[in-house]
């Protein structure tokens, strides 16, 4: 009897699984984005913590104040996946960035624009914003994923 092999991703089922997650993003403005990432990184933030729980034994009331980072530091001391660590440290790094500098940034930006005159344009604070809503969807289904296919070992 041969035993049956694990499940897997290819590239395209990756590929088709992040752009699943970036659909909910069409049409939205900037700060309706901005809004949108914060909130997916905070279920993202629950959804590890509630991992950190079941498999490591966490209490959810102990760990309510830690944020992303400490979490992702908490699960990396535990042994999970180093592939996926390092997907949570970009993840991380990037949200940091986007909560405590994108708004001030654009807000100081479309003032000096607006002064000038200038309209349109894609902004710096969008490009960075739209590079780390790509990478936190693909982290967010690289998560569901593992979690529905028992991958964590």
């Amino acid at each position: 009897m041969s035993e049956e092999k694990p499940p897997h991703l290819n590239a395209k089922q990756i590929r088709e699984g992040t752009q699943k997650g970036l659909k909910k993003y069409e049409n939205l403005s900037f700060i309706e984005q901005y809004a949108m990432y914060m909130g997916m990184a905070q279920i993202l933030e629950f959804g590890l913590k509630k991992l950190f729980e079941e498999k490591f034994g966490g209490n959810l009331d102990d760990m309510e104040r830690w944020t992303l980072g400490k979490t992702r530091v908490e699960l990396e001391k535990k042994g999970l996946r180093t592939d996926f660590i390092a997907l949570l440290k970009e993840v991380t790094d990037s949200r940091n960035h986007i909560a405590h500098e994108i708004l001030a940034n654009e807000a100081l930006m479309n003032g000096m624009m607006n002064k000038l005159n200038v309209q349109g344009g894609f902004s710096k604070n969008q490009r960075f914003l739209w590079k780390a809503i790509n990478e936190l969807e693909h982290t967010c289904f690289l998560f569901d994923w593992t979690n529905e296919n028992n991958g964590w070992d």
